[in-house]
């Protein structure tokens, strides 16, 4: 238990699954893929509420966080040999949101006790979308 809970989890899958050696036609990682792709949001990013972990399902936040979406984007980028639309938007995204300063960069994406607490990890908002991009740039810049 460290993140909220789904985005998080199935990033934790995919470049684990990636690092292994498991084909990304693989029925798991194209699942796993799907969905995350039918999570994004308008705006590129991705975004899940803390009620998922007490829902034990997942809830969607309404808007993107920098973190969630740069686990989302990872993911995609580790299975992925080549950019995608989702995974090209993530990017765009997480780009544009670098510099902002409102309630989603503070929103608590660590996980805690369900429905009793949750952790906003100040660093997140900078370690995640670094590692997210550097991956993006090592992979797929000629």
């Amino acid at each position: 238990r460290w993140g909220i809970c789904y985005i998080y989890g199935t990033w934790a899958s995919l470049t684990g699954l990636s690092a292994v050696r498991v084909k990304s036609s693989h029925a798991r990682v194209q699942r796993a893929m799907q969905w995350l792709i039918s999570i994004q949001n308008q705006d590129g990013g991705w975004g899940e509420s803390c009620h998922s972990d007490k829902a034990k399902s997942y809830v969607p936040l309404g808007a993107s966080t920098l973190s969630q979406t740069a686990w989302a984007v990872d993911a995609l980028i580790s299975v992925s040999k080549s950019p995608t639309p989702a995974i090209e938007q993530g990017i765009q995204y997480l780009l544009r949101s670098l510099d902002h300063d409102d309630w989603t960069t503070t929103y608590p994406t660590g996980a805690g006790i369900p429905g009793g607490f949750y952790i906003h990890y100040h660093s997140y908002r900078y370690i995640w979308p670094l590692l997210a991009l550097s991956h993006y740039h090592r992979k797929y810049s000629s």
